[in-house]
């Protein structure tokens, strides 16, 4: 089973995502977080296997909360998820340890699941 956390501050992105990916049944989304700040302390309770990460969040963004997240997890392996799919964006993500990026727009349901299960496979 392949544990998800999933950090958007849209809760529509939050629940349509989660909603796509509990009729999986070899991904278990086991939390979310509406920004950067919630996912550290998150951690600390619960360990995912992936986290699909927003760039754009109040507090903390993408980036930082990447950051942290691999410098005291570096096992968690995390997928950078935004609206700004620029080359800016994409590169800062995978600077900050991020393994893969995903666009809002152009992702659909089989690419995300597809992403997700391979990344452990």
């Amino acid at each position: 089973m392949i544990k998800v956390l999933l950090v958007d501050d849209s809760a529509i992105i939050r629940k349509s995502i989660k909603s796509i990916l509990d009729n999986q049944p070899e991904i278990q989304v086991i939390g979310e977080c509406k920004d950067g700040k919630e996912v550290i302390p998150f951690l600390q309770h619960f360990k995912p296997d992936i986290i699909l990460m927003d760039y754009r969040m109040p507090i903390v963004n993408g980036i930082e909360a990447t950051k942290q997240v691999i410098e005291l997890f570096p096992e968690i392996k995390i997928i950078g998820f935004s609206c700004d799919d620029d080359s800016m964006t994409k590169e800062a993500f995978f600077k900050s340890g991020a393994v893969e990026f995903l666009s809002k727009y152009e992702t659909d349901n089989e690419t995300l699941v597809f992403k997700i299960t391979s990344l452990l496979g």
